[in-house]
C-alpha cells in the first residue's frame, strides 16, 4: 500500500466504524463492475450507517477525494468503479420495514430479497429488471432500471414514494419537492440551496430545456441516459428532487434509504410466444401487442430461440428454425378468463397479418407462464459458457429509440453486424423501444477490441439519427461517442451536475466532464494461458497444483463476465454461503476470480501469489463446489482457490490452524482410542480455550462424542474386512471416511445391517484411510494426494473384483469421483471414480429392481431433510430423500434452503464460527421454527451444525431406513424431543 493510501486509511480508521479495504488484494474485486473496463480505486469504504457516511463525505470533501457509490456492481455502464474512494453500500445498509402497501429499505437490500419478504404478504415491487436477484435498491434507483413489466408499471422511479440521501456537503435529508424561493432569504437547508441554483439554471437555459423536453418526450420517462431534465422544464418552479435523483447513477447524491410502493401479486397470468419469419417483422408487430394491453413485450432473436429449443424441447413447435424473431408477451390481471381472452385476441390479430411461420404458443398456467416469461434469463448460462468464438460482449448497451423507429433500428443494427462478419444477439424490451446488443468477441484480441469500438460508434450514430439515446460507460469513454450526443443534452447535464456537486467530487464521469474524470481506465484484464500457468506452476510450488481436465485455468479465469449472479441470496439457490454471511465483495466468487485475473495479467504484483493476503481471500472459499454448477459461466472457483492456498503452503508452510485441521483424521483416530479423555477435554473450558488460542479451534463449536471403539475395530469380528467375491449377491465395498469410522459407527452398523438384509455381499477394506478432503481444502495437496493414493490402491482392487464402492459421506464420494482426477493421473483414479456411488443411491437402486423387500415398519414422526452441498455438486439427485419417502408413516419435509454453513472444517475455526452460523441461517431458522422431531442429512458436518444451531437432533437417512426394517430398534432414541437450546455468546 502506497503512502497516500496508508494515510487515508489511518485517517478514516479514526473517523468511521465501517470496513476499510486499501491493500492491493482487497481493492482488486472493486476495480471493475459488469462493464468492460477496470479502474484501480484509492480504496474501498463500507460505512455502517448514515453517520459513517457523513463523516466519510466530510473527509473526502476536505481532502478533494472523489467518491463512487456502489451497490452490487452489476451495471454495464461502469458507474460502480472509479479512481477515488468506492463507497460500498451493499454490506451494511440492509434494513427492511414492511408496511401495508409500502416497504422502507436500505440502499444495500437486493430486490430479490425484498420481493421474497413481500411475497409472504401477497405483494411485490412491480417491475422485474433482469438482474433483480442481485441488484441493490440503491443501484436500481441510480440506473432508474426497467424490466418487462415496466410497459405497465413504468421504471423504478415510478415505484418510489420517498428517498433519504446524503449530499456532497455531508448533510443527510429526506428528499422532497422544494417550492420556489420567495425573496432573497438564505436557504434553510441543503435542498433549498441546491433548488435555488437549479431555479437559476431554469431561468438561464429555458429555451434549451424546452428543446430538450421536445427531443426526449418520444422516449418516455424511463430513459437510458442522463438526468430527468423534464423535471426542470415543468411550468411550476418547484424542484422535484425525487425525479432528479432517479437515473442519476449516484452522481448527484448518495441514496441510503427508499420507501417503495408495493402492489398485490395478481392472481391471473398468461404468456404468449409468437414466432416471425424475420426479426424486423416482430419489431413491426409491437403496436398490436400494446393495443392488447400486455404487461410485457420482449423481442427475441434467432440465437435465443435456438438455445431455447435446446433447453426445452416442448417449445420447438412454436420456435421453428425458419423463424428469425419472436415476441414474448405477458398478461396479468384479476380474472383468469379475461386475461386469457386478451392473449387470444392478440394472437388472432397477429395471425391475421400472415407473418407467423408457426402457431403461437399460449400458456395460461401460472407456473408455466413464469417459466416461459423467464426464457431469456434461463438461457443465460448457455450463452455464458466458454466457447470457441469469443464471449458475448455488450455493445453500447442499452440503447433506446422511439417505438416507431424500432423496426428501422433492428434492420440497421443487423446490417452493421453483418458488415463486420460478427455474430451477435439482439434483445429488446420492445414496448419501451429499448434494445441490448451484444457481439461474440474475444476481448483478449486487440483486433476484436478495435472492432468493438468501431461498432459501438456506428450503432450510436444510428441511434441518434433515429431520435434515440445510448448508454455511456462511466469508467471509460470513446471520445467519438461523446461527440455524437446532442450538445444541448450535454450542456444541460453538466449544469445540473454542477448545481448538486460544484467541485465534481461525486462519481465524476465523461458525461459531466471536468478534470476529475478518471483517465486510468483499462480494458478488463484477460490473461493468457501462459501467464496463468507460469504464475501457478512456479518452481517454488513444485507439483503443488491441480490437473485441469475440461478447461485450462486461463479459460476458467477469462470466462467470468462479472455478471454478479454469485451474489444471489435466494434461499433456494446455493451460491456461496460465505458471501451471504459477510456481504463482502471480496468473498464472492466473482471477487476471487477478479483477484486472480489481475495477478496473472500483471496488474497486481505477481509476487502477491502465494502470500498471506491472497491466502486470506482463498480461505473464504469453503469448496462447496456449487458456484461451478450455478455460475452462468460454469467457473470452477473452488479449484482456483485450492491452488491459491497451495501456493501459500508451498511458500510459507501450513499455519497452526491448517496443520491441525488438515490432520483431523489423526486426531479422530486418537479420540476413538482414548474416548474418555477426549470427551472430557472437549467439554472442559480450559482445554478448549487453549486449543482455540493455539490452533484456532472455536471453543463454542459443539464437537461430537467419541464412542468406545472405531467402526473398523468393531467390524473385524464380522469377517467383512476381507473381500469375498465368490459369495453370491450384489457386491459393495464401503468407503467410510474418518467421521463415520471414529464418531458415528452407528451409521456404518446401520448400513451393514440394511445391506445384509437386502442380500448384498459387503466388503469393508481394513486399510482404508480418510478421504483427504480436509488436507486438500487446507492447501496441503501433498498430504491429500498421499491419502488419496493409499485409498485408490485398496479400492481399485475391490473394483477389479466387481465391487461397487459406496459412500455414506458425500464429501468422500466427491473426493473419489472428481478430486482424484485433479490430484493424480494414476489410472486407478478413473477406475475407482467409475465404480463409486452414494450409499443411498445404491440402496434406492436395489429397491427399484423390486426383488428385495421394501421398508415395512412405520415410523410416525416428522423429519426435515436437507441435501448436502457436495451431493448437489455431484448431480445425483436426492437419494437420501427418496429413501425417506419409502418409509411408511414418515412425514418428510424437504428443506431446500441453502447451505448449513458448516462447510466441513470451515465452521470449526474460531475465525469463521460466527460466519458459519450466519451462512446457515435460512436452514437453521427453518429447522428451529418447524414442527419437526428430527433433521436428516447425509453430511456429517451439516448434522453437527444443525444440532448446534437449531437445537434439533439429526440422523442419517440410512439409520431411519434400518429402523423401518426393524434392524436396530435402539435408533428410536433419535426421535425424542429436541434437546434444550444452547445459548451462544455474542
Amino acid at each position: 500500500m502506497d503512502e497516500k493510501r496508508a494515510q487515508i486509511a489511518d485517517d478514516l480508521r479514526d473517523l468511521i466504524g465501517g470496513d476499510l479495504s486499501f491493500q492491493p488484494v482487497a481493492r482488486a474485486p472493486f476495480r471493475s463492475d459488469s462493464g468492460l473496463f477496470e479502474v484501480d480505486p484509492l480504496g474501498v469504504v463500507a460505512p455502517r450507517g448514515e453517520s459513517d457516511l457523513q463523516a466519510l463525505i466530510h473527509y473526502a470533501s476536505e481532502h478533494e477525494l472523489t467518491l463512487h457509490p456502489r451497490g452490487a456492481g452489476t451495471s454495464l455502464g461502469g458507474g460502480a468503479v472509479g479512481a477515488g474512494l468506492i463507497v460500498d453500500l451493499s454490506r451494511h445498509f440492509r434494513s427492511i420495514e414492511i408496511g401495508p402497501d409500502t416497504a422502507t429499505v436500505g440502499a444495500g437490500v437486493t430486490l430479490g430479497v425484498l420481493n421474497r419478504r413481500l411475497q409472504a404478504f401477497g405483494r411485490r415491487i412491480a417491475i422485474d429488471p433482469p438482474n433483480a436477484d442481485v441488484a441493490t435498491i440503491g443501484g436500481l434507483i441510480g440506473e432508474d432500471d426497467v424490466g418487462p413489466r415496466s410497459l405497465r408499471h413504468g421504471s423504478f422511479a415510478a415505484q418510489i414514494l420517498a428517498l433519504r440521501a446524503s449530499f456532497i456537503t455531508g448533510a443527510a435529508a429526506s428528499l422532497r419537492n422544494v417550492p420556489p424561493a420567495s425573496g432573497d432569504h438564505e436557504p434553510l437547508d441543503v435542498q433549498e440551496a441546491v433548488a435555488k441554483r437549479l431555479q437559476n439554471l431554469k431561468a438561464w437555459h429555458g429555451e434549451a430545456l424546452a428543446r430538450a423536453q421536445r427531443q426526449l418526450a418520444p422516449l418516455g420517462p424511463a430513459r437510458v441516459l442522463g438526468y430527468r431534465l423534464e423535471a426542470l422544464a415543468d411550468a411550476d418552479d418547484s424542484i422535484d428532487f425525487l425525479r432528479l435523483v432517479c437515473g442519476a447513477r449516484g452522481t448527484l447524491v448518495i441514496v441510503t434509504e427508499a420507501t417503495l410502493r408495493t402492489q398485490p401479486i395478481p392472481p391471473a397470468m398468461s404468456a404468449v410466444f409468437a414466432p416471425f419469419h424475420r426479426l424486423v417483422e416482430a419489431a413491426d408487430a409491437v403496436g398490436d401487442v400494446l393495443a392488447a394491453r400486455a404487461i410485457s413485450c420482449v423481442l427475441i432473436d434467432s440465437r435465443a430461440m435456438s438455445l431455447a429449443r435446446e433447453m426445452e424441447p416442448r417449445w420447438r413447435d412454436a420456435m421453428p428454425p425458419s423463424a428469425e424473431g419472436g415476441l414474448l408477451v405477458g398478461f396479468e390481471g384479476d380474472d383468469s378468463r379475461e386475461v386469457a381472452d386478451r392473449a387470444r385476441r392478440m394472437v388472432d390479430r397477429l395471425t391475421q397479418h400472415g407473418a407467423l411461420p408457426a402457431d403461437a404458443l399460449e400458456v395460461h398456467d401460472r407456473q408455466e407462464t413464469q417459466r416461459l416469461l423467464g426464457l431469456r434469463r434461463s438461457i443465460e448460462p448457455m450463452l455464458m459458457r466458454p466457447g470457441g468464438i469469443g464471449r458475448l460482449t455488450p455493445i453500447v448497451s442499452p440503447i433506446q429509440v422511439p417505438l416507431d423507429s424500432l423496426a428501422s433500428l433492428v434492420v440497421r443494427v443487423q446490417n452493421a453486424l453483418r458488415a463486420r462478419g460478427l455474430t451477435g444477439m439482439i434483445d429488446a424490451n420492445a414496448g419501451l423501444g429499448r434494445l441490448e446488443i451484444g457481439a461474440f468477441l474475444d476481448l483478449a484480441n486487440p483486433a476484436d477490441r478495435l472492432r468493438c469500438d468501431d461498432l459501438s460508434v456506428e450503432i450510436a450514430e444510428i441511434v441518434v439519427s433515429l431520435g434515440g439515446l445510448f448508454t455511456l460507460n462511466a469508467a471509460q469513454l470513446n471520445p467519438a461517442l461523446l461527440r455524437i450526443l446532442p450538445s444541448d443534452l450535454l450542456s444541460l447535464s453538466r449544469e445540473l451536475k454542477a448545481a448538486f456537486d460544484p467541485r465534481g467530487l461525486l462519481a465524476p464521469n465523461p458525461l459531466q466532464g471536468g478534470d476529475r474524470v478518471s483517465t486510468n481506465a483499462e480494458p478488463r484484464a484477460i490473461p493468457l494461458a501462459t501467464q496463468v500457468d507460469s504464475l501457478v506452476e512456479t518452481d517454488q510450488a513444485g507439483t503443488l497444483h491441480l490437473r485441469w481436465i475440461d478447461n485450462d485455468r486461463a479459460t476458467q479465469i477469462a470466462a467470468c463476465n462479472n455478471c454478479g449472479v454469485c451474489r444471489d441470496e435466494d434461499p433456494l439457490a446455493r451460491m456461496c454461503p460465505v458471501f451471504r454471511a459477510t456481504h463482502d465483495e471480496s468473498d464472492s466468487p466473482r471477487g476471487k476470480v477478479a483477484l486472480l485475473r489481475q495477478i496473472a495479467a500483471g496488474r497486481l504484483d505477481p509476487r502477491t501469489w502465494g502470500d498471506e493476503a491472497v491466502r486470506s481471500q482463498a480461505e473464504a472459499c469453503v469448496h462447496c463446489k456449487l458456484c461451478q454448477s450455478e455460475c452462468p459461466s460454469g467457473i470452477d472457483v473452488s479449484g482456483l482457490m485450492l491452488e491459491a492456498r497451495a501456493a501459500f503452503v508451498a511458500n510459507h508452510g501450513l499455519t497452526p490452524q491448517d496443520w491441525m485441521l488438515s490432520r483431523i483424521d489423526i486426531w479422530s483416530a486418537w479420540a476413538s482410542r482414548t474416548p474418555r479423555l477426549f470427551n472430557f477435554l472437549m467439554r472442559s473450558g480450559a482445554p478448549r480455550w487453549i486449543l482455540e488460542r493455539a490452533f484456532g479451534l472455536s471453543r463454542y463449536r459443539e464437537l461430537p462424542i467419541a464412542p468406545n471403539r472405531s467402526f473398523l475395530r468393531r467390524v473385524r469380528h464380522l469377517g467383512l474386512t476381507r473381500p469375498q467375491p465368490h459369495q453370491t449377491g450384489p457386491r459393495a465395498a464401503y468407503f467410510l471416511d474418518f467421521f463415520t469410522n471414529h464418531f458415528d459407527p452407528e451409521l456404518a452398523e446401520s448400513l451393514v445391517a440394511v445391506l445384509g438384509h437386502l442380500g448384498v455381499n459387503l466388503y469393508v477394506p481394513r486399510t482404508q484411510g480418510g478421504s483427504g478432503m480436509p488436507a486438500l481444502v487446507s492447501g496441503d495437496l501433498d498430504r491429500a494426494r498421499d491419502m488419496l493414493l493409499n485409498n485408490l490402491r485398496v479400492l481399485s482392487n475391490a473394483a477389479r473384483d466387481g465391487y461397487t464402492i459406496i459412500c455414506t459421506e458425500p464429501t468422500a464420494l466427491l473426493m473419489l469421483k472428481e478430486e482424484a482426477a485433479r490430484l493424480t493421473d494414476d489410472l486407478d483414479a478413473a477406475l475407482v471414480a467409475d465404480n463409486s456411488m452414494d450409499a443411498s443411491q445404491y440402496i434406492a437402486g436395489l429397491l427399484a429392481r423390486g426383488d428385495v423387500p421394501p421398508p415395512h415398519q412405520p415410523i410416525h414422526s416428522r423429519v426435515g431433510y436437507h441435501q448436502p452441498c457436495h451431493q448437489r455438486a455431484l448431480k445425483i439427485g436426492t437419494p437420501g430423500l427418496d429413501l425417506l419417502r419409502l418409509i411408511p408413516g414418515l412425514d418428510v419435509e424437504f428443506i431446500d434452503r441453502g447451505c448449513s454453513g458448516m462447510a466441513g472444517i470451515f465452521g470449526l475455526s474460531s475465525r469463521h464460527f460466527r460466519d458459519s452460523l450466519r451462512a446457515g441461517r435460512p436452514l437453521l431458522s427453518r429447522l428451529a421454527e418447524a414442527d419437526l422431531n428430527v433433521g436428516s442429512t447425509e453430511c456429517a458436518a451439516c448434522r453437527m451444525q444443525m444440532e448446534q444451531g437449531a437445537s434439533k437432533r439429526t440422523i442419517h437417512p440410512i439409520k431411519l431406513l434400518a429402523l423401518s426394517y426393524g434392524l436396530n430398534p435402539a435408533l428410536g432414541r433419535h426421535l425424542v424431543e429436541p434437546k434444550p437450546r444452547r445459548t451462544l455468546s455474542n
